[in-house]
């Protein structure tokens, strides 16, 4: 299945030479889940998430086909858009 990937910030040193501007089209066996994909890119040593932790902890947003997702055991569908912000400040 294919899933499209979007990175923001630090982590676009996550994808590959060939991302452009922080999008990739990734290849994903049937059944892999967020963390899979997170693992994959390295995603998780880069923001220092222990194992079994999640983006959250360290304030970063995963948001699947534009809805907020708490959870990296969420099962991914082909098709899916991830994007992953940094933490947003305001004021």
């Amino acid at each position: 299945m294919q899933v499209r990937l979007n990175l923001f910030s630090i982590l676009k040193e996550c994808l590959p030479p060939e991302a452009r501007q922080g999008h990739v089209t990734v290849d994903l066996p049937p059944g892999a889940t967020l963390r899979d994909l997170v693992q994959r890119f390295g995603i998780d040593r880069r923001l220092g998430v222990p194992p079994g932790g999640s983006l959250a902890e360290k304030g970063w947003q995963v948001l699947v086909n534009g809805i907020y997702e708490a959870s990296l055991d969420r099962t991914l569908a082909d098709g899916d858009e991830v994007s992953i912000f940094p933490p947003m400040a305001g004021g």
